[in-house]
């Protein structure tokens, strides 16, 4: 029995030891974290302030709610938080992962866990396990995304690879372990909820079934392939279930969001090849350039960051000098220093380029050559089409037709995010080049020549970048014709050498670490030690390469200088300013804030209050077209008035504002230290109309509201003509309808009334979950003046209710619970199985 322990404790401590490490690299570099320090980033704080009137909602009623009011003047919740409803028990898996930090440290640990699982699956020694872990980890896309704050896509793809290990683990006849993992690798990722990386991972995972089908079919083993299809099916299914509530959510919003096709057909070229998702331009705006792709072995091949140079650098050293000579004034300089980036490659900004590492893109080339399995043909197939994915409108013959032809594909955006799977795929070929490498089953002499073929390669790249980069790039970005006219030629050129010695300084860099890795290789061929020990040597010398270089440059991108105080971020975040501590005084139920200060890109309004604006990549699409084609100019509209400096004037100008004020936008923001403006023309949360207009498409629909008075007139389209049969509307000027009592997902309203009559709430409509009541008994309602609800209210005195009560969507989260239930089951089988079977050997 103590023989039988201490075998199992020689399995298991590489893997604990693996745990350990990836435990202390992850919060060695997280380490303010465990000083109280927080991460500010972009879109958690803006993740914050939109989901706080449901959080809010949550711990101080104990409901849950699946509508928010806090933005867009009312959307779903679906793609925002909701808290509370049937539980998942994956949440329970999850929990120690997130416990070392939701939105930063914690996804890094998940990242390394599952690598290293895959490549544990794939038959690599814990060492090399290790190495292939750290290497796609700490990769600098998924740094870099965590200073943004894209945790959503960081867990997701800290998930990735564990799918793979199980679709691996399939084809290796390990079936119920396979099918286990990929339908949790599956399930998690899904429920990290970032459709477009699960989309690029269903794009990899069906290259490697075609490739592994063909393997497993070519050696007539047919049973294995059955198996394994089957399996993955019904894993496929479980993952699948495990998440139903938030598929139907993410079906509800790409047919209800900016993701779906519009009904609108003004203002479009009649010519143009219309998208049923997002707007192509939108869609392709961050294209990586194609000679960009060098970051994958050089960082600053375009600059890195988009942010103002140092004050070493030649450009601001030349604007001093001629502001101390007079020749320049300060204000120039400061101006020009500001607006000039260091990044200036083919996208709009970014927050830093995505490296792989040298000594990564140096492996994978040896790996293609050593690698005895043709499965290596199929990641390098996934790499190339992802790159030329990643391209965009740099591509455009490649990539249009997918955008327009391939299903789903034109409801996400950001392309340059493609080079998430050759981050995966490229370090699963060097890894496995690695292994090969040390296998002691190739001979010496094609090691040698690949070795130097793949050094060679790599190296002549990064020492042509570092002593001749005139031959690599001229350094003129294609966005400088905008701007370079309005400085002057001494700076541009020294802008010019400003971007040379960028990249000259990271190939040299390059050029050394890949010389490193390529001189360890070099050693272990021509050693003399003893195999298993010179493999050993030489892979951790390997992997402390490949973790200095990357370390080095993602410490440029999310560093200790990220991190502020705790106190500090929460006094900074959300101040409440005077403007918003006005508002606070209005005691009715609800009402709408417009902030003028780039209303639809902030959530700060939402923290407080309910918003006109927001900020959300899906909101509903007919909110957006009501922004483009009314929102905006009304808003330019109230701005134009401050030119007169005459707070009547200023005022007046709600007159012409009707849209903003069937959103009941009772307060305006204009400048956080001041008391807001209130509209007086505001038309509250419902009111009653004198007469409707039918039209009969949604161009109509949207135009006819340059021309009605809202409070009067209300704009129906003619598909909801039925709701209105027989109505005959008598003005009623003693009616009433107001709200008494108001809920993120259930809204009251007492109406009063001698006659039957049409009334508008100023509510977004929402055609799936929405129902309105009459004395307790559901009753009809339809849409109108493009966005808003309508109803007819019978005589007399009524309560009316609407609840948001999307019983599809409950009924999918009772099914994922379930189905969360049986995976977590099935797991735990996994794992005491191999106990049970020694047991009964024994």
């Amino acid at each position: 029995m103590i023989k039988k322990e201490q075998t199992l404790l020689k399995t298991l401590l590489p893997h604990i030891i693996a745990v350990v490490a990836f435990l202390a690299i992850t919060m060695l570099y997280f380490s303010p974290l465990i000083e109280g320090k927080v991460l500010p980033q972009h879109d958690v704080t803006q993740f914050q302030g939109a989901s706080k009137e449901l959080s809010d909602y949550y711990n101080n009623e104990g409901e849950s709610s699946e509508w928010t009011g806090a933005m867009f003047s009312g959307m779903p919740a679906y793609q925002i938080g909701i808290w509370g409803g049937s539980p998942n028990f994956l949440d329970y898996l999850e929990a120690p992962l997130k416990a070392l930090g939701s939105s930063s440290a914690g996804a890094v640990f998940t990242a390394m866990l599952m690598a290293y699982i895959l490549f544990c699956m794939m038959g690599f020694g814990p060492l090399v396990s290790i190495l292939g872990a750290i290497a796609y980890s700490l990769s600098s896309y998924n740094i870099i995304i965590l200073d943004a704050g894209h945790v959503t896509k960081a867990w997701t793809l800290a998930y990735m690879p564990l799918i793979i290990a199980g679709l691996m683990a399939l084809f290796r006849k390990k079936i119920l372990l396979g099918g286990v993992l990929f339908a949790l690798g599956l399930a998690f990722q899904i429920k990290s909820n970032h459709l477009q990386m699960t989309y690029y991972t269903g794009f990899l995972c069906a290259i490697l079934f075609v490739a592994y089908a063909i393997e497993t079919l070519s050696k007539k083993d047919v049973k294995t392939f059955l198996k394994a299809s089957g399996v993955l099916a019904v894993a496929l299914v479980l993952a699948l279930a495990c998440n139903v509530g938030n598929i139907f959510a993410n079906l509800e919003m790409a047919r209800e969001s900016t993701r779906g096709k519009s009904e609108l057909t003004i203002n479009k070229p009649e010519a143009a090849q219309q998208s049923e998702g997002l707007d192509k331009d939108y869609a392709f705006g961050w294209s990586y350039g194609k000679a960009e792709t060098f970051t994958l072995m050089i960082p600053n091949v375009y600059g890195g960051v988009s942010k103002p140079y140092d004050n070493d650098s030649k450009s601001v050293k030349i604007l001093t000098q001629k502001v101390q000579s007079g020749e320049v004034s300060a204000e120039f300089a400061n101006q020009v220093a500001q607006v000039m980036r260091e990044y200036w490659g083919a996208q709009p900004f970014t927050s830093g380029p995505v490296y792989f590492g040298v000594i990564v893109c140096f492996l994978f080339i040896l790996g293609m050559i050593i690698i005895r399995s043709n499965v290596k043909w199929a990641l390098l197939a996934a790499t190339v089409f992802f790159i030329l994915l990643s391209w965009g409108k740099n591509l455009e013959w490649f990539n249009d037709w997918f955008f327009y032809n391939f299903p789903l594909y034109n409801k996400f955006r950001a392309v340059s995010s493609a080079l998430v799977i050759p981050a995966l795929t490229v370090v699963m070929v060097a890894v496995w080049g690695v292994k090969e490498f040390f296998s002691g089953e190739i001979d010496k002499k094609k090691l040698t020549n690949a070795l130097y073929i793949s050094l060679g390669t790599v190296g002549v790249i990064c020492l042509v970048a570092w002593i001749a980069p005139g031959m690599f790039t001229n350094f003129v970005g294609e966005n400088d014709m905008r701007w370079k006219d309005q400085v002057p030629e001494w700076f541009y050129q020294a802008l010019l050498a400003d971007r040379k010695d960028l990249l000259t300084a990271d190939a040299l860099r390059s050029l050394v670490f890949v010389l490193l890795a390529g001189g360890v290789m070099l050693f272990a061929l021509r050693s003399k030690m003893e195999a298993k020990r010179l493999a050993l040597y030489s892979t951790l010398g390997i992997t402390v390469l490949i973790l200095a270089d990357l370390w080095n440059v993602d410490k440029r991108y999310l560093g200790e200088k990220n991190f502020v105080n705790k106190s500090t971020y929460k006094t900074q975040t959300f101040p409440q300013s005077v403007a918003d501590k006005a508002i606070l005084q209005d005691k009715q139920p609800s009402y709408r804030v417009l902030n003028l200060n780039n209303p639809f890109e902030e959530t700060s309004t939402s923290y407080y209050h309910k918003s006109i604006g927001g900020y959300h990549a899906a909101k509903l699409k007919r909110y957006q077209e009501l922004i483009e084609h009314r929102l905006s100019n009304e808003i330019d509209h109230i701005i134009g008035s401050f030119q007169s400096q005459n707070i009547d004037t200023i005022t007046a100008s709600f007159e012409g504002t009707p849209s903003l004020n069937m959103l009941n936008a009772k307060y305006v923001i204009y400048h956080p230290g001041q008391p807001p403006l209130v509209n007086p023309h505001a038309m509250g949360n419902a009111w009653f109309v004198n007469e409707y207009k039918l039209v009969n498409n949604a161009d109509e629909e949207i135009l006819a509201l340059n021309e009605i008075d809202p409070s009067k007139t209300v704009v129906v389209d003619k598909r909801f003509e039925g709701e209105l049969s027989g109505l005959n509307i008598v003005a009623d000027s003693t009616a009433t309808i107001t709200l008494t009592e108001y809920k993120p997902n259930k809204l009251t309203y007492k109406s009063k009334a001698g006659s039957e009559q049409l009334a508008v709430l100023s509510e977004m409509y929402f055609s799936d979950g929405w129902q309105a009541y009459v004395d307790g008994k559901e009753v009809p309602h339809f849409r109108a003046d493009w966005t808003l609800r309508a109803m007819r209210v019978p005589a007399g005195e009524h309560e009316i209710v609407f609840k948001f009560e999307p019983k599809g969507y409950h009924t999918s989260r009772t099914v994922a619970t379930a189905s969360s239930a049986l995976l977590i089951l099935l797991l735990i089988g996994i794992v005491i199985m191999p106990f049970v079977k020694k047991k009964e050997e024994a």
